[in-house]
């Protein structure tokens, strides 16, 4: 008897810790495309000026999360990321015709990321 509970409550820790992954990953997801949702924004206006202040505050926030992240997700998905989010702010100092690309590269690899560390039975098995 004391084999079933404790499996049970194995189970339920996994359960628990995959949820709790999935609703952090998700707020930090919208937050970071809150973000590059801004700089195209600003990117679109012309007004390069705020659109680096966007791209500072992407990076500011990644730093951060990137930490949090960590504990959920492989390093590899991160180190992408990692590397998409460092070229933003070059890109918008250049006028450079690929930040939008960039952009919206990040933007599926948030997603993706967070598809990934779904608790779904395909993710699963």
């Amino acid at each position: 008897m004391n084999r079933v509970v404790t499996a049970f409550s194995i189970i339920a820790a996994i359960i628990a810790y995959s949820v709790f992954a999935a609703v952090v990953i998700r707020r930090e997801k919208d937050e970071l495309i809150a973000v590059t949702d801004e700089i195209i924004a600003y990117n679109d206006l012309g007004d390069k000026e705020n659109a680096y202040a966007s791209a500072e505050k992407l990076s500011g926030i990644w730093s951060d999360l990137e930490k949090k992240m960590s504990v959920f997700v492989r390093d590899d998905k991160l180190h992408e990321l990692s590397k998409a989010v460092s070229k933003v702010g070059p890109y918008i100092n250049a006028a450079n015709d690929e930040l939008d690309a960039e952009l919206h590269n990040i933007r599926r690899q948030l997603q993706l990321v967070y598809r990934s560390e779904l608790p779904t039975w395909y993710n699963i098995f």
